[in-house]
Formats: structure tokens, C-alpha cells, sequence
């Protein structure tokens, strides 16, 4: 009997010693895979908006892939091209985008939430592990801002694994989690919290071709633009200085959008430095432009009248050679009387259609800067085309032809002075020009002149617009007029250069209008 009881024992005991003594050994890989796939998995629990378990058995086990730095997956680094190359260059620079996140806990993060970003903006991803789920309805994405109240970023929710964040300013990290939720709003899973900001900005580019011209009464600027940096381009500042080291000041209160600028701020013949530099959108100012020089130009005395003043060019005062080309067009009488022998009849709309074409050379040889006074010789030849309305209702005579054309010429001498923005000249010609005169009215018959005085005045009404008054008195041979015409020309520059002028005669008035354009042929500057 006691021999079967120890029989008995021996079966029951070494095993069990042989198995404890396995157990008691260091397992193996392969032991720990097969004991792995012999053991039973529990189902994987619920983790609500804050990353708290809930109880398993209610959702299917989701496999949790490996996480990096704290649990949160790192996105490959993307590439995106940049034109900020030394030299104006496209090729070379790249700007990365990058992850640029920071976990906000230890524990794994269940939806495996990424954050990639850029200069302009931040990019969410994530695993798209709960599609699958009963009652799914879509994600929900929260930023949070200085440890403030997070904030949802989408007002319906998203069906796909990812969103663009652009509600993003430099320099400033944002707090993300995303949520899945399903049709009654309730909160299936969320992810772990992760912190992100946008990569540092590169300035925009130098302006392209930036260039200074100096014009009459101001300074153009003109210049190309930029090609797309970090940020889009929101507009350009200009700086004006008095020197090549001086920073001096801004021109533009605000970026302008257009890539050219006039200054007809400073004074006249004072040479300034221009730089432009560009901002963008997120209002980071690039390098500024090279200075370049530029000077406005005193504003120009020529005027758009018939007689020339003794300043070169334009306006400038300086000895030399001008010439020019002027085109004039009298439409008529506005309104004016005349006496009631010739037509009991008031002047109103009286069309004339004077025509002029003339070619003006002159050559200065006393300017203010070394006389008292500017003075020039010069010479005008005209075109004169006559084709208006010919027959003088009651009057004692008629013009007898519906055109008449003819040449006109003349020599002549002028002086000029200015005093501050305000000139005068005057001058004596010899030659046919007066002849025009007598067909600005129909009342008044054609007479030969050989001499002809004139005399004007002109000065600025606003900066960039002056007005020129000029009175033309034309006397025959003998210095003498049977009709007495005297014409006053009116211009003001820069509007429409429609003119008025007024004429007197021995018999009447009128108010006439005019279009003239004068157009220096050299120099131009």
C-alpha cells in the first residue's frame, strides 16, 4: 500500500517542480510569442474628451502604433520651395516644413495626432480609427491659446483625418486636440493634447529693378515685384532722405499695393535718396533697395500758350538750345457782343475752328542764375488752317472762302524773370504770327502784321497746377491797327488742356475756347 502512495506522489510532484523550474527560468522570445498568442486580449476601453478610461467591453480593441518623444507620431518633413536667393536667384533655398510639436502628457495617444508646420500654417493629422465606430458622426478639432479656453475650430464636423489651421500669428504656441464624436454630439474618443507653433518667417525679397526719374514738380518711383516668400506680399514703404547714410523718412503711412510712387513732396531741386523695402502679410519688412538719387524739377515756365518764355527746356535756367512743337485749337466763341452795326445778334456758341501747328527753336543765353533776368533768341514757324464759319450775319463784310491756309512765321526776342513761384516775361516778335488773331472772330476782318508784343505772367493755384496768363497785342508794318485786336490766352495746367482766352477789338468782345498741347522735342529734361 505505501509503495502505490508514493508512486502516486512522485507522478504529482516532479512535474510540478519540472514546470516550476521552467517558470523560474528567463523566458524566451519565442516563449513569450507563443505564450503571447495563447493568452486572451481584453477589449480595449473608451478614453472620453479629457484622456480618461472608461470601462472595456464597449468599444473593439483599436492597435496603438509606436509613438515618439511622449507618444505623439513625428511627420516626415515635407519641403517647399523659397525664391529668397542672394543674388535674385530661385533655386537653391528650400523652407522645411516641419513637425513642430511638443506632447502635452506621457501617456499614448490613441487617434495618434500630428501636427506639421509651416510659415503660413499648421496642418492636423490623424489616424482615422474611429469611422468604424457605431454612431460615428465626424471630428471636432479644439485650440487652445495661452492657456486660455479652447476654442473649436470647425463649426460642423469633419469627415476626413485632417485640418488647415490659418488663424495663426508668429510667435505664438497653440494647444490641439481633436475629438470624435457621434450624431448627439457625444464624445466617442479624443486625442492627447499636442503644443505647435509656425516656423520662423523669411523677410521678403529686395524690390526688383527699383529705379528714380526726375520729373517736373516730382520724383517717380518705379520698381517690380517681389516673388512670394514665406508670406504673401501686402504692399511696399518708401523712404526719402537727404543722404546716402541717413535712414531718413517714411513716405508711405501704409504699405502701397502698386509697385510705383510719386513724391511731389520736396522741394524743388533739392536731390534726395530713394529706397523701397517690402512687407507682407504677416507685416514682416524685408531688406530695403539700394538709394538712388532724384530731384524734382522747378515746374515748367514754358506754359501751353502761344509765346515762348527765355528758359530752356523745362523751365530749367541754364543756357542752350530748345526746341519744341505746339499744337492749338479754337473751337469758337463761348459767348461775347459786338456792335450792333455789324449784328444786332449776342455771340453764343459761335463755332471758328482755327487750326495751328507751329515749330518753335530757341537758344538762351542769359539765365537768372548769372543775370538779373533770363533772355533768348529764337524763331516760330506756323501752319495755320482756317476752316470755320464764314458769313457775317448783318455785318459789312464777309470772308469770302470756307478754308483759307497759310504759313505763318516770325523772329522774336523774350526776357523772363521769376520771383518765387510766381514769372513774368515778355518779348517783342517780328514776323506773321499776329495774322492768326484777326480769324479768331468773325467779325473781324483779316489784316497783315509784321509786329506783334506780347506779355504774360504765371503761377502755381496748387501744387502740380499752375496758370499761365499771356496778352498778344499784333500791330502792322507801321505799328499801327485799324481793328485793335488784343487776345488775353488763359491756361491752366493740367486740366484737360482745354483753355479759355478772351479777345477784344474795337467793335466787340468774346470769350473763346481752346485746346493747345505743347511738346518739348529737346531737351526733354
Amino acid at each position: 500500500m505505501v509503495k502505490y502512495v508514493g508512486l502516486a506522489l512522485a507522478v504529482i510532484f516532479i512535474p510540478a517542480l519540472v514546470v516550476s523550474s521552467v517558470a523560474a527560468k528567463k523566458a524566451t522570445p519565442l516563449e513569450k510569442a507563443l505564450r503571447a498568442l495563447c493568452e486572451k486580449k481584453e477589449p480595449a476601453g473608451r478614453v472620453d474628451a479629457n484622456g480618461n478610461t472608461e470601462a472595456a467591453g464597449a468599444i473593439a480593441s483599436q492597435p496603438v502604433l509606436p509613438a515618439s518623444g511622449g507618444g505623439n507620431t513625428i511627420a516626415a518633413t515635407a519641403k517647399k520651395k523659397n525664391p529668397l536667393v542672394s543674388g535674385g536667384g530661385e533655386k537653391g533655398n528650400t523652407l522645411a516644413a516641419q513637425t513642430n510639436i511638443h506632447p502635452a502628457g506621457g501617456q499614448p495617444d490613441p487617434m495618434r495626432l500630428t501636427a506639421v508646420a509651416t510659415a503660413e500654417e499648421i496642418k492636423l493629422s490623424w489616424s482615422n480609427t474611429a469611422t468604424a465606430w457605431s454612431g460615428f458622426a465626424g471630428y471636432l478639432v479644439f485650440k487652445t491659446e495661452h492657456g486660455g479656453k479652447a476654442d473649436r475650430l470647425n463649426t460642423f464636423p469633419l469627415a476626413g483625418n485632417s485640418y488647415r489651421d490659418l488663424t495663426v500669428t508668429p510667435h505664438v504656441q497653440y494647444t490641439y486636440r481633436v475629438s470624435a464624436i457621434d450624431a448627439k454630439g457625444a464624445t466617442l474618443i479624443s486625442s492627447r493634447s499636442i503644443i505647435c507653433g509656425l516656423l520662423p518667417s523669411l523677410p521678403p525679397m529686395v524690390p526688383r529693378d527699383f529705379e528714380v526719374i526726375s520729373e517736373e514738380e516730382r520724383v517717380s518711383l518705379k520698381w517690380k515685384k517681389n516673388t512670394r516668400t514665406s508670406h504673401d506680399i501686402a504692399g511696399y514703404l518708401v523712404y526719402r532722405s537727404v543722404s546716402r547714410e541717413d535712414p531718413g523718412e517714411c513716405l508711405t503711412n501704409t504699405p502701397v499695393a502698386m509697385t510705383l510712387y510719386n513724391d511731389d513732396g520736396g522741394e524743388y531741386g533739392q536731390e534726395y535718396f530713394y529706397c523701397v523695402t517690402a512687407v507682407d502679410a504677416w507685416g514682416l519688412t524685408g531688406e530695403a533697395s539700394a538709394p538712388l538719387a532724384g530731384r524734382a524739377n522747378d515746374r515748367s515756365r514754358d506754359g501751353l500758350i502761344w509765346m515762348s518764355t527765355a528758359y530752356r527746356g523745362m523751365g530749367r535756367k541754364e543756357r542752350g538750345l530748345t526746341g519744341s512743337l505746339q499744337f492749338c485749337y479754337y473751337i469758337g466763341t463761348l459767348y461775347g457782343t459786338q456792335d450792333p452795326s455789324l449784328s444786332p445778334l449776342a455771340l453764343f456758341l459761335d463755332p471758328i475752328s482755327l487750326w495751328l501747328l507751329s515749330m518753335d527753336a530757341k537758344y538762351t543765353l542769359l539765365t537768372e542764375q548769372q543775370a538779373p533776368l533770363s533772355l533768348a533768341v529764337g524763331g516760330k514757324g506756323a501752319i495755320q488752317l482756317f476752316a470755320g464759319q464764314q458769313d457775317a450775319s448783318g455785318g459789312s463784310f464777309t470772308f469770302s472762302e470756307k478754308s483759307n491756309m497759310d504759313y505763318l512765321w516770325g523772329a522774336y526776342l523774350s526776357l523772363s524773370r521769376s520771383f518765387g513761384d510766381w514769372g513774368v516775361h515778355g518779348g517783342y516778335l517780328y514776323g506773321t504770327m499776329g495774322d492768326a488773331v484777326y480769324y479768331l472772330s468773325k467779325y473781324l476782318e483779316p489784316e497783315k502784321t509784321r509786329n506783334l508784343f506780347f506779355v504774360g505772367v504765371d503761377f502755381p493755384i496748387v501744387r502740380r497746377m499752375n496758370v499761365a496768363l499771356e496778352i498778344i497785342y499784333p500791330l502792322n508794318a507801321e505799328l499801327e491797327s485799324r481793328q485793335q485786336p488784343l487776345l488775353l490766352n488763359l491756361h491752366v495746367d493740367r486740366f484737360f488742356n482745354f483753355d479759355m482766352s478772351f479777345m477784344h477789338w474795337k467793335q466787340g468782345w468774346a470769350v473763346l475756347g481752346y485746346f493747345n498741347v505743347r511738346i518739348t522735342v529737346f531737351p526733354g529734361k
